[in-house]
């Protein structure tokens, strides 16, 4: 069950969106996306759909077109993690499970930028 409030999203699922990679990873039960994907989903990552930020980027409310409401974390410029750290970051997050965390549905693995 997804839910939203105004002052952004309680529950839901976390998309987290790998753009700066340059090897595949394939997780059971994690899906991927593209980034043409992540920038629908956030009307181009409009700043209407930004719900928060932190030291390592923003995070975007989105809607997939299968109507599942997610978070997109999306890193900003000059905060790339390596690699492998973000890799291993992604497979932790797709083991992790409690009721009062959104989930990590899927990741995007294309160059350019990093977002979960």
């Amino acid at each position: 069950t997804v839910s939203s409030s105004s002052s952004g999203i309680s529950k839901g699922a976390l998309v987290g969106i790998v753009l700066a990679s340059k090897s595949s990873i394939k997780i059971d039960g994690v899906r991927t996306f593209n980034y043409e994907e992540m920038a629908l989903a956030t009307n181009n990552f409009s700043q209407s759909a930004q719900v928060g930020q932190g030291g390592y980027g923003k995070v975007y409310k989105g809607n997939l077109p299968d109507g599942t409401v997610v978070a997109i974390k999306r890193a900003q410029e000059g905060s790339l993690q390596g690699e492998k750290e973000f890799l291993t970051e992604i497979q932790l997050l797709s083991r992790l499970h409690h009721r009062n965390l959104v989930s990590l549905i899927g990741y995007c693995d294309e160059d350019g930028e990093q977002n979960k």
